[in-house]
């Protein structure tokens, strides 16, 4: 919800948060830190993958710079 996508059950779309969905991942990064190790090589390849697409979308989510 974070990142402006709606819950199915959701009537309306939420306001994008970057912060709020930064925060977020980097949540997710901090456990896949804790459990390196102690994860199947296919399910650290999934926690890699997932983390690679909330990053990409994230990075949608910023505001474009202004040029000089």
């Amino acid at each position: 919800m974070a990142m402006g996508v709606a819950h199915p059950e959701m009537p309306h779309q939420p306001p994008a948060n970057p912060e709020v969905a930064r925060f977020y991942v980097d949540l997710l990064s901090l456990l896949q830190a804790k459990t390196k190790g102690n994860l199947a090589d296919s399910e650290s390849r999934e926690v890699e993958e997932v983390l690679y697409q909330l990053r990409l979308r994230i990075l949608d989510l910023q505001p474009a710079q202004p040029q000089d």
